[in-house]
This record gives C-alpha cells, structure tokens and sequence, in this order.
C-alpha cells in the first residue's frame, strides 16, 4: 500500500510538471506578439470640458490582438472607479462589449490604480472594426454613478 502511495504521488508530480511545461508553451505565442501601437485614443473629460483626467485608448499588436485601456491621472481615490471597454462592429460577434471587468481583462480602476486593461480580442478579419470607451464612475454615497465617458474613434 506505501509503494502505491509513492507511485501515485510521483504520477501526480509528473503530471503537474508536464501541466507547467504545457502552461508556458501556450502562453509563449503571446510572449511573440510585439509592437502594440496605440491606433486611436481620446481624453477623458467630465462634462466635455478640460481639464483631462485621463486617456482611452484602442491597441492593436502585430498578432492582429485588440483590446481597449484607460490610464488616469492622477490615482484615483475612494469612492472613484473607472472601466475601459472595447466594443466589437462585424464579424460573427457584432456587438460583443469588453471591459476590464470581463475574463482576461486586469479588473476596473480603483481607489490608488491608474490603469486598466480589457480582454484581448485576435480579428484578422478586414470587415471588423473597434471602439475603445472609457467611463468614470463616482459613489457619492448611494452607489456609483456615472460621471465621465469618452470613445475612441471606430477603426481597425
């Protein structure tokens, strides 16, 4: 019975080595797509007014990945939050909308963050297009609000 308890431990170490090798292996082509350039941004302003308090801005990198991110400035503190979102036109998803929040995205701007990311998004389909939002939300004490938005432009 104790050589069993080995046997199956070392079968679980094995197959927890070969589970890593397999993790990196699938994330190396992620590691190999480089050049995201910013293709469209705007300033976040409340009221459509200056002063800014931020940027939104659609990304794309050289795998044909797209995905939307705020910076604010400054930090931000309690009781703000901000989300970027970016927005999908064509394609067999038509309409689909990302935010930080969303799986894959690195979760909404909070008290003392400055940046957000969404998903990112692989579309080499020329007929699809993107629009990065940004919206800024405070709690004034019955929940939060939404007191700021801005788009990007729509592009690919």
């Amino acid at each position: 019975m104790k050589t069993l308890g080995i046997v199956l431990s070392t079968v679980g170490l094995a197959g927890t080595g070969v589970f890593a090798l397999a993790t990196s292996a699938q994330a190396a082509p992620a590691a190999s797509c480089s050049g995201a350039t910013s293709i469209s941004s705007a300033s976040i302003l409340r009221d459509h007014r200056p002063p800014t308090w931020g940027t939104v801005r659609l990304v794309r990198d050289s795998c044909s990945q797209y995905w939307a991110e705020i910076t604010m400035n400054p930090r931000l503190t309690a009781n703000q939050r901000a989300n970027a979102y970016l927005v999908q036109y064509g394609g067999n998803n038509a309409g689909r909308t990302l935010s930080c929040d969303s799986s894959g995205g690195n979760g909404a701007v909070t008290a003392g963050q400055r940046t957000c990311r969404t998903p990112k998004v692989k579309s080499t389909n020329g007929g699809v297009t993107f629009l990065a939002i940004a919206r800024e939300f405070h709690n004034y004490g019955s929940g939060y609000e939404e007191i700021s938005e801005n788009a990007t432009s729509r592009t690919r």
